[in-house]
């Protein structure tokens, strides 16, 4: 595991665009699994302003995670937000990514569609995610092993709430559909992007906390290329 802070949001985002965009260009048919949220969305704009159409035409982007009941076309998904920021500014072709789809009748089936997919490309290359205030990654609530693959969880109280603001209105959320930690720690890196000072607490116990599935950020502890980049905000106590 690896700390590195940054002075400010921006330079963040900048940081993270710049990572990406190199690791595609390292491996043009990288395997990736990327975030949504607020934390990476200026991140995404940057990598699109930045990177060519063709630099992403034969890599493979899987989203992380998805609200169970939601559909793709609803602002508060979170394929929306990476297709709006991202992929659609990118140009980027829909053979080159997937989605978990919430509104699938089967959603064990859908997980194992990814988890196949992920085992077809030989595991994750690079694989970024967010941290909730309970220290959920992805939509790996507190509770959930390190030893899951792609999975459906029970979201939890707070998960519930700090997601409506990606909403336009009160919206029932439940479950959620995920990436499991297990694929996270099989990822040649697995970096954690957080900003803000709501973030300080559980960053510090992210980094500094005994490893346990009650906070499922501690998995970066055992990750053994491991990121988490921060702004000062962030990791004022790290």
């Amino acid at each position: 595991m690896q700390i590195q802070k940054f002075p400010t949001s921006e330079i963040l985002a900048q940081s993270v665009a710049d990572y990406i965009y190199n690791v595609v260009k390292q491996k043009p048919d990288a395997t990736l699994v990327l975030t949504s949220g607020d934390t990476p969305k200026r991140a995404y704009q940057l990598l699109a302003a930045q990177a060519k159409a063709t630099d992403f035409s034969n890599c493979v982007i899987i989203g992380l995670d998805e609200w169970v009941g939601i559909g793709p076309e609803n602002e508060g998904s979170c394929q929306y937000i990476v297709k709006e920021n991202l992929l659609k500014p990118l140009g980027i072709s829909t053979k080159n990514y997937t989605f978990f789809n919430g509104l699938a009748d089967n959603l064990q089936n859908e997980c194992q569609r990814i988890d196949n997919l992920i085992t077809e490309r030989g595991g994750l290359d690079f694989i970024i995610v967010g941290v909730g205030l309970n220290g959920h990654i992805g939509l790996n609530e507190p509770g959930y092993g390190f030893d899951n693959y792609c999975h459906v969880t029970e979201l939890a109280d707070i998960t519930i709430e700090v997601g409506q603001k990606y909403f336009k209105s009160a919206t029932p959320l439940i479950q959620g559909i995920t990436i499991g930690l297990k694929h996270l720690l099989e990822a040649k890196t697995a970096m954690l992007m957080a900003s803000g000072e709501r973030k300080t607490e559980i960053i510090r116990q992210t980094v500094s906390a005994e490893i346990s599935s009650e906070v499922p950020s501690t998995v970066f502890q055992l990750h053994k290329n491991g990121l988490i980049w921060l702004d000062e905000a962030a990791g004022s106590l790290t």
